[in-house]
């Protein structure tokens, strides 16, 4: 009996208390993303964030939601933020990690102020002006419970890319839709050219629906005086919701002028390219900063960042497409070519 009382002992020691710490130190992070498991802009963040967490924190439960803003009206973005808040509070959660704006304003409405630790990525909105509303930064520092990544588009380099390209640069189209994301993107290439010259260059087409972008795109391309254009036509209304993949073709198909992609996944899906913000690389950054956070317990330390990586990158198919001859020395100037 004594024997194996010391069995069981033994036994407990060796396996199951170990376990049983294993188990309450284990880190649960959810993340909220504002699109869905395919958007071309928020997916590459989700992935870089949940790429640094797993690599760096062992025991670590990671929880993705996806709000998918771009295709739902205010309400239903309303009741699906409502739900995921019921979820963080139904849960004990060490950390929040957001991409992009929906996501980010649908935290900060419920979370603001709690001990909950929140990492953003790709906010669009600048940090500047989100403090605003919520006071949560002196200057780029922290002083409530939200930090992160803001989703610089370097738009200057990408104007400046083009003019060693085609020489002088005359005008360059805006061509935006009038939802949340691409009022946003259309005031972001205003707020990062507010200091350059560039600024007088740039036309605006604003767009809500099909038949809108149809015309806007003609028009684009008829006019001599434009050379290149923003393709920044996030979501529109056409009987049912079309997001910048269902566009992509259409848009390509009227527009016979340099498409300046502000990511990879907009090169992917058939524009010229340019200097792309690397998407992947924001969230690995914003994965980086949860990591340092969950295993010091320290946010105030942790400045807002903008994002710092992009690459220069070109689609040779689309160059072909529009007629757009380059040399052997203008191709050397990109990191990556698709063909």
């Amino acid at each position: 009996m004594i024997l194996l009382r010391k069995k069981i002992l033994l036994f407990l020691i060796t396996f199951i208390i170990p376990f049983l710490f294993a188990c309450s130190d284990k880190k649960t992070v959810l993340i909220l993303s504002s699109y869905d498991d395919k958007d071309v802009c928020g997916e590459p963040q989700v992935q870089g964030a949940v790429d640094y967490l797993k690599k760096e924190i062992e025991n670590l439960k990671i929880d993705i939601t996806y709000l998918d803003a771009r295709r739902i009206n205010k309400e239903e973005l309303e009741k699906r933020c409502n739900e995921f808040r019921k979820k963080v509070e139904s849960k004990k959660v060490s950390l929040i990690i957001t991409a992009d704006d929906a996501a980010f304003q649908c935290v900060a409405k419920h979370f603001m102020r709690t001990k909950i630790p929140v990492v953003f990525s790709g906010i669009n909105i600048t940090p500047e002006h989100y403090n605003e509303k919520f006071h949560f930064l002196e200057g780029r520092k922290p002083v409530k419970n939200f930090t992160g990544v803001y989703e610089k588009l370097f738009i200057p380099k990408q104007i400046e890319l083009l003019e060693v390209l085609i020489g002088n640069v005359d005008k360059i189209a805006v061509l935006y839709s009038t939802d949340f994301i691409g009022e946003a993107l259309k005031e972001q290439v205003i707020y990062e050219l507010k200091a350059s010259n560039f600024k007088n260059k740039l036309v605006f087409y604003p767009v809500s629906n099909l038949s809108e972008l149809i015309k806007s795109a003609q028009e684009i391309n008829k006019r001599k005086d434009i050379t290149a254009y923003f393709p920044f036509v996030m979501s529109i209304k056409d009987g049912t919701t079309l997001t910048l993949k269902d566009v992509a073709p259409i848009i390509t198909e009227k527009i016979k002028k340099i498409d300046l992609a502000i990511n990879k996944q907009f090169v992917e899906l058939g524009f010229f390219g340019g200097v792309s913000v690397d998407f992947y690389q924001m969230g690995y950054n914003a994965g980086a900063i949860a990591s340092y956070i969950i295993r010091t317990g320290v946010i105030a330390d942790i400045e807002v960042e903008d994002a710092e990586k992009y690459v220069k990158i070109i689609n040779l198919k689309r160059a072909k497409q529009i007629k757009f001859n380059i040399s052997d020395k203008q191709l050397s100037l990109f990191d990556e070519i698709m063909k």
